[in-house]
């Protein structure tokens, strides 16, 4: 999507972002060796084009970001107040975005096949028909059989849904699907009235969930794998700028980490470690200096 960012009351900043395109990034940036690829579905006009060009400049592959003719990116803009919490207004109602399965299932879905790990969030979701969603979740549980893990992050807008109780419906089924979940507190405090976080994970434990990266926002993170619990501090941040992309910049480094073979323990210290420089800069993605320093250091 194109995002547009306030720097006086009235000047904005455009950069693209949206979060499964930001945990590609922070994906890429802790793993280079990766071949991180974006499907998605965009428009053919000059947006678009810049859109892609700002992909490739991360080493986002696009050959599964389908072109729509005639279609046109999503658009949102982000505020924030003082303490950095943001406040999001979306103009998604036509984008390109919302065709992503019907386009993937013209192409075939023997495409994602071989992934080590294939993502998807509950916007994804969110943004398709109700017959859609089925659809997208049972092509998931068909291809499952082919890959090496899914990830799913339930990232909740219930604005984007026709109600609180199919949002529920439709995430759990997702979630019982997937291999690894990557919730934040507030999605399932927001999804099942559970507040706790131990009862929160004890729940998705209980519908098949066997990796879970439970974020708990300054409170750091609650890990489940097999027979490990851990609850992890979140390192101490000075001054939050903004928290836009923080989660998503937890799921990219987490899953690199994972993809190299580190523990799930191991993949939440580097995802706290990540999300806490991410959010003290504006903007879901910030400059790879920030998010990254060591490796940028060395190019």
């Amino acid at each position: 999507m194109v995002e547009l960012r306030a720097t006086t009351e009235n000047t904005f900043v455009r950069a693209f972002a949206g979060d499964v395109y930001n945990t590609a990034v922070y994906l890429k940036r802790s793993l280079p060796e990766a071949q991180v690829q974006f499907l998605t579905a965009v428009g053919d006009d000059a947006t678009s084009r810049a859109m892609r060009n700002a992909w490739v400049s991360e080493g986002i592959d696009d050959t599964l970001a389908f072109t729509l003719e005639g279609g046109l990116p999503g658009l949102y803009l982000i505020e924030t107040d003082a303490r950095g919490e943001r406040r999001f207004q979306y103009w998604r109602s036509n984008s390109a975005a919302r065709r992503w399965l019907s386009l993937l299932q013209a192409q075939g879905e023997s495409v994602l096949w071989g992934a080590d790990i294939i993502y998807i969030s509950g916007i994804a979701l969110a943004i398709l028909n109700s017959n859609e969603r089925s659809s997208a979740i049972e092509l998931l549980r068909r291809v499952r059989m082919h890959v090496g893990r899914i990830a799913f992050d339930p990232n909740v807008r219930l604005a984007l849904w026709e109600t609180a109780q199919i949002a529920a419906e439709t995430i759990e089924s997702a979630l019982s699907m997937c291999d690894v979940a990557l919730p934040s507190s507030d999605d399932i405090a927001q999804l099942f009235r559970l507040e706790e976080p131990e009862q929160q994970a004890n729940r998705l434990l209980a519908m098949g969930v066997c990796e879970l990266a439970l974020t708990l926002g300054s409170s750091g993170c609650l890990v489940v794998d097999g027979e490990v619990r851990a609850r992890l501090p979140a390192p101490a941040v000075d001054t939050v700028a903004d928290s836009s992309g923080a989660g998503d910049a937890f799921n990219g480094a987490y899953l690199a980490t994972r993809l190299r073979g580190g523990s799930a323990e191991k993949a939440a210290q580097a995802g706290l470690l990540v999300a806490s420089r991410v959010v003290t800069r504006a903007g879901a993605i910030v400059p790879k200096s920030i998010s990254h320093p060591r490796a940028s250091a060395c190019l």
